[in-house]
């Protein structure tokens, strides 16, 4: 009953923590208002199972274990209600709610966190710990004396500010405090919920920084044992092939590995690889435990249990500290401690147990790691291996026992990940088994190579990179191997986004499957129900939706129509644009191929092609003369004036020469007036086109007369801009005009039932959460 107990408070525990995040994450409770509720629920639960399920199950825990188990879970919930990031009363962000920091620069003094890493843009970022801060008016005139803050601000600063810069110097900073906005697209990056996880509230736009004077670099310090690793690597296997090497050894949040390599093995599926994880952590045991079993080294001890435990504590904790304590590499250390307690007591540890008590264990520590995805993902990935892969190995006894474990191993974490993919990710990886099954050989010879030549490298960096050269062919080979799979058509597939009672649903499914006998005697039945589960609410969506989206993208106009199979993207935006919004968008939206595309406004063809990447394109047209095919575009057409069109299923108009004005008759029967950069005398040339009366108003939120507002008369005007010119919103509202603006309102969605709403004042479940 002791285990049976621990298991049951562990799993309570860990319970009650998924409901107080369901409710405060997904279901949009404050955090202490969804942490009384959650826990008021557990204890109820509990309560309830010590009343009838001993009446049912007379084997089962006692009364008094039930009620114990809704304690554990109202204590989970305070906790997570406790520990939830939130700003301090000095925290910095506090001086953005005063309302003194609009339209003046400050100067912050702090300390450097971590080492600094590039941005995506090609920025410099750091984690400053502020101390004080100092407002500056547009004449550089102090605003008073510095103030006293505490808190965490995420810095962004020119490339070349950020060299030579370590961990624990003090330094100042001139910018920009600015607080992050909430995601105003489906499926955006929450930048809100990144800091607040990262128990940060503000960020700050740097333009120089100033570090402290004669500051000096610790003697000694992990950061830079990471770094002479990370720079033994690149000089022996160049670049990708060094910070590859380095982050298959370390993690990819230990070293500044290139975007692209990041991408394109996010996209094979082999992400997992370049994450501290798991895999790594028994690596590393099992080498030493292997070291250690060797006849000629156990033979020299009188005990030769006691020097593996000692060594594998050291690989252990080493390997934490080096990682920088992911939860990955946490949980995985800590199963790993039990191996070596299972090895003092000499006694076989029960996996599932073991699984359970180090999730509990850290999620006592920080329960807000239940919201952690890449902890998630290894928690679901290692309870896959640990129930599927024996059963999965039986099933291939025709294979050789090596063969059919190589086999086994990334269909088990692969299939207990796929509902955790769908939901966070919206897409599924075509072939990552195919290629996880054929890269294992040479991800385990890099990984131990990379992890070998890192423990040389921090003794004498020299020879550590002329070993690591020994690695460049197997890391050229897996790039190579990378980047052809992902250049396969249908390498990913865009799934759509699945709503949380899926995602239970196909866990459920999996558990029945696992545990019921009659469930595993009828598993086709099972894999049924979870085509329906997964894929049926998706399939409905597709073929019945009728919706138009205007996303939120700046000053760039960009509108999705989706009417039933058929999708049509107007407008591509800048760069930024296409791989943050449209991209995402697409993929939440299940669109794996766009049967349109429209070029309304000039943009670089590199975002089309960014976009046709990963969303190939049929018909791509462009207004006036036919140019050149973007990469990815089946076939090519020109939008001339006064000659309508149909692209996919809806009609497009150009309406003069002289202007950038165009009706389009879109899904539901709605008319809309497109209206980019119009110019006063292009405006006077329209009012007497028959056209022009439409019921909705699209433009760039720039002036328009009243008589052009009056020829228009629309129902429901969208401007796609930062903001609106004051006496055009204003001659709009006192029409009864419909007005939205997206990076006000966040992106305008019409759909037949609810009709134009936007996606700032409706809730939402959740939003993307990888960075």
């Amino acid at each position: 009953m002791g285990i049976n107990a621990g298991l049951l408070f562990g799993g309570s525990y860990c319970a009650g923590l998924l409901g107080v995040s369901l409710l405060v994450r997904h279901l949009g409770f404050s955090p202490w208002p969804g942490a009384i509720l959650a826990g008021l629920i557990s204890l109820g639960l509990g309560a309830a199972a010590a009343i009838f399920l001993p009446r049912w199950w007379r084997t089962g825990p006692w009364p008094s274990l039930w009620l114990a188990a809704g304690l554990m879970g109202l204590i989970a919930s305070l906790n997570y209600g406790w520990q939830y990031p939130v700003p301090e009363a000095t925290d910095v962000s506090r001086i953005l709610a005063r309302g003194e920091a609009a339209g003046v620069q400050q100067e912050v003094w702090g300390r450097i966190q971590e080492i600094p890493r590039l941005t995506r843009s090609g920025k410099g970022q750091l984690w400053l710990k502020a101390d004080q801060i100092r407002s500056y008016s547009a004449e550089d005139i102090p605003l008073g004396a510095p103030e006293f803050v505490s808190g965490k601000l995420y810095v962004t600063l020119p490339v070349e500010e950020v060299e030579n810069l370590f961990p624990g110097q003090q330094v100042k900073v001139r910018g920009r405090l600015y607080a992050p906005i909430a995601p105003k697209n489906p499926n955006a990056f929450d930048f809100r919920q990144y800091l607040a996880d990262n128990h940060s509230f503000a960020g700050f736009s740097g333009k120089w920084i100033n570090p402290e004077k004669e500051s000096q670099p610790p003697r000694w310090a992990l950061w830079q044992l990471r770094q002479r690793i990370a720079t033994a690597h690149e000089n022996g296997l160049g670049n990708p092939a060094g910070p590859l090497i380095s982050a298959m050894a370390l993690g990819r949040k230990a070293v500044n590995v290139p975007y692209d390599i990041q991408d394109a093995f996010i996209q094979a599926g082999l992400a997992h690889t370049l994450a501290a994880s798991g895999f790594h952590v028994s690596l590393v045991l099992g080498v030493v435990l292997g070291i250690m079993s060797h006849p000629a080294i156990a033979a020299r001890f009188t005990n030769p249990t006691t020097p593996k435990i000692i060594a594998g504590t050291i690989a252990l904790t080493g390997y934490v500290l080096l990682t920088g304590g992911q939860p990955s590499v946490l949980r995985a250390a800590l199963m790993g401690g039990g191996v070596l307690v299972g090895l003092a007591l000499e006694r076989r540890i029960k996996p599932l147990g073991c699984l359970l008590l180090a999730a509990t264990v850290l999620l006592i520590w920080n329960p807000t790691w239940i919201d952690n995805v890449g902890f998630n993902l290894s928690v679901m990935a290692t309870f896959g291996l640990i129930v599927s892969v024996k059963p999965l190995t039986d099933w291939l006894e025709w294979l050789p026992i090596t063969l059919a474990t190589l086999v086994a191993v990334p269909i088990a974490a692969y299939f207990w990940s796929i509902p955790l993919s769908m939901f966070y990710f919206n897409t599924l990886t075509t072939y990552s088994l195919v290629l996880n099954m054929v890269a294992t050989p040479l991800v385990l010879v890099l990984s131990l190579g990379g992890i070998f030549t890192g423990l040389v490298a921090a003794f004498s960096p020299g020879i550590g990179a002329m070993l690591a050269w020994v690695l460049w062919l197997p890391a050229h080979l897996l790039i190579w191997l990378v980047k052809w799979e992902i250049s396969l058509p249908g390498s990913s597939v865009a799934t759509g986004h699945i709503s949380l009672w899926q995602m239970f649903g196909l866990y459920g499914l999996y558990l029945l499957g696992w545990r019921h006998s009659w469930c595993r005697r009828r598993r086709w039945l099972v894999g049924l129900l979870l085509l329906v589960v997964a894929m049926g609410p998706l399939w409905y969506n597709k073929v019945a939706r009728a919706e138009v989206t205007v996303l939120a993208a700046g000053n760039d106009a960009v509108l999705v129509v989706q009417n039933r199979r058929s999708s049509l993207l107007i407008n591509s935006g800048t760069e930024k644009t296409g791989f943050y919004t449209v991209v995402p968008f697409l993929r939440q939206a299940g669109i794996n191929r766009l049967q349109g595309a429209l070029a309304w406004e000039d943009s670089d063809g590199a975002n089309w092609e960014a976009i046709a990447a990963t969303t190939p394109i049929l018909d791509w047209w462009s207004k006036g003369q036919q140019g050149d095919a973007p990469g990815g575009v089946h076939r090519v057409h020109a939008v001339m004036p006064d000659q309508p069109v149909s692209i996919s299923d809806q009609g497009v108009e150009w309406l003069s020469h002289e202007s950038s004005v165009a009706r389009l008759d879109l899904v539901g029967g709605h008319s809309w007036l497109m209206v980019t950069g119009l110019t006063r005398e292009a405006e006077t040339q329209l009012l007497t086109h028959p056209h022009l009366l439409n019921q909705v108003l699209w433009w760039d939120g720039g002036a328009l007369s009243e008589d052009f507002l009056d020829a228009v008369k629309p129902e429901v005007a969208i401007a796609s801009a930062y903001s609106i010119h004051p006496a055009t919103e204003q001659t709009l509202i006192q029409q009864g005009v419909q007005v939205f603006c997206t990076e006000r309102d966040g992106a305008i969605t019409w759909t037949p039932r609810r009709g134009y709403l936007a996606y700032l004042t409706q809730p939402h479940s959740r939003t993307s959460s990888f960075e």
